[in-house]
């Protein structure tokens, strides 16, 4: 028996030591051909090179030993769980939110996002004032919350009996979320409501176009919102535009970028080019201090000349604040609405040895002219608020909205 759990200790040791330290045996290679494809995505290669970790982290290896030598009710030593625990604190150490680790069983819905469909609630959902829980930004149109009638606005404190309170964005949606057809207990603070209040939701699988268009009533233009940038984006939203000028005669765009929390920086770069001549969108500068510039793809400038008036708030985030950046860097865009978020950082995407992955920031990016977004956002040409008392309803006056029309007719008329 004891041969057993030596032999089973440095097995172990060999696992924990490498994912504890995967930063240092792992590399990221993110590829830019300025021909075919100048924009592609992060493409992660596994070192062939022996792994190592420092010296002065070796307590964690003695206090392991510690442990699996020596405690004494065997039954209560689980590895998985020491792993699982011990990447969390790793993570918890740089006090960053936007940093996280999915455990296996969430790891496939979790890494899901980003294709244009997942398994969940059905709402877009980001982190309150006070950083504290999760609020709804708002519910998707025909999904799961909507039916329940969650609202935009409503503040999750628990997800199935369990506190959501001090945990990450990341963390919290791994619970909200889960296999389709399986139920989720969300108890839920709401602006009028004296005491928290319990809605049952069924998850469903969420196909939610990232491009929506349509016209803007009693105007000659459309209004085209881009929800999340996923790989399609740029071709949706081409279609859109092409739609909207070819058959709905629009002679402006509102370009509807509010509530959206990013997604795929190269999906964010190529529909961001599609407005612009220029072909510099944003750049990075990464953990080692190397700058990579972002260039436009292969369908710049196509619908360069048509005017366009961009819409954010403080829940436009990410790449939506990439493509805000750049509009107003070159002049190409006014901007409309409410300072946006501030999450100027990019985020690598792991895939563990477990069967879990890890989200963490690698970078930092900038607007062409050289403003850092992070932690900064990006202020609007024109400052808008949204009534205080209709802008969590999804039937209000949209005072956005219409200074944009009134933008619009300034530059069609002029």
């Amino acid at each position: 028996m004891q041969k057993y759990f030596k032999n089973y200790k440095s097995i172990f040791i060999m696992s924990l030591f490498s994912i504890t330290f995967f930063v240092l045996g792992f590399y990221i290679n993110t590829f830019f051909m300025e021909s075919d494809n100048p924009v592609n995505e992060i493409v992660i290669k596994q070192s062939t090179k022996s792994q190592s970790g420092p010296d002065d982290l070796s307590t964690l290896l003695e206090a392991y030993n510690f442990i699996n030598d020596e405690y004494f009710d065997r039954s209560k030593i689980d590895h998985d769980k020491m792993n699982d625990e011990t990447i969390k604190s790793l993570i918890k150490t740089l006090d960053d939110k936007h940093s996280t680790y999915v455990p296996p069983d969430k790891w496939e819905i979790a890494s899901t996002d980003l294709t244009g469909s997942y398994q969940g609630i059905g709402a877009y959902v980001d982190m309150s004032n006070d950083q504290s829980s999760v609020i709804i930004v708002s519910p998707i149109t025909g999904g799961p919350a909507e039916a329940v009638g969650i609202k935009g606005g409503d503040k999750i404190i628990k997800v199935d009996g369990e506190s959501i309170i001090g945990l990450s964005l990341n963390e919290a949606i791994t619970l909200i979320r889960g296999p389709e057809g399986s139920s989720v207990l969300l108890t839920i603070e709401r602006i009028g409501e004296f005491e928290p209040i319990e809605i049952k939701v069924v998850r469903a699988k969420i196909n939610q176009p990232s491009v929506q268009k349509d016209l803007v009533p009693d105007t000659n233009y459309v209004k085209i919102r881009i929800n999340q940038y996923v790989e399609s984006t740029p071709e949706e939203l081409f279609d859109a535009l092409e739609e909207a000028i070819n058959e709905d005669k629009a002679l402006g765009i509102i370009l509807d970028i509010r509530n959206n929390p990013g997604g795929l920086l190269g999906s964010a770069v190529n529909a961001t080019a599609l407005f612009l001549q220029e072909e510099l969108i944003t750049y990075e500068i990464d953990a080692k201090g190397k700058k990579t510039m972002w260039k436009a793809g292969n369908e710049i400038g196509r619908f360069s000349q048509i005017p366009i008036v961009t819409l954010v708030n403080g829940s436009s985030a990410s790449g939506s604040e990439v493509m805000a950046g750049a509009l107003q860097d070159y002049g190409r865009s006014v901007l409309i609405g409410e300072k946006t978020y501030g999450k100027g950082s990019v985020s690598l995407v792991r895939n563990l040895s477990n069967g879990g992955g890890m989200f963490l920031t690698n970078a930092h990016w900038f607007t062409p002219n050289g403003r850092e977004i992070h932690e900064v956002g990006i202020e609007p040409d024109v400052v808008v608020s949204l009534p205080e008392a209709s802008s969590k309803s999804s039937e209000f006056y949209d005072t956005q909205i219409d200074a944009a029309i009134t933008q619009l007719n300034f530059e069609t008329n002029n």
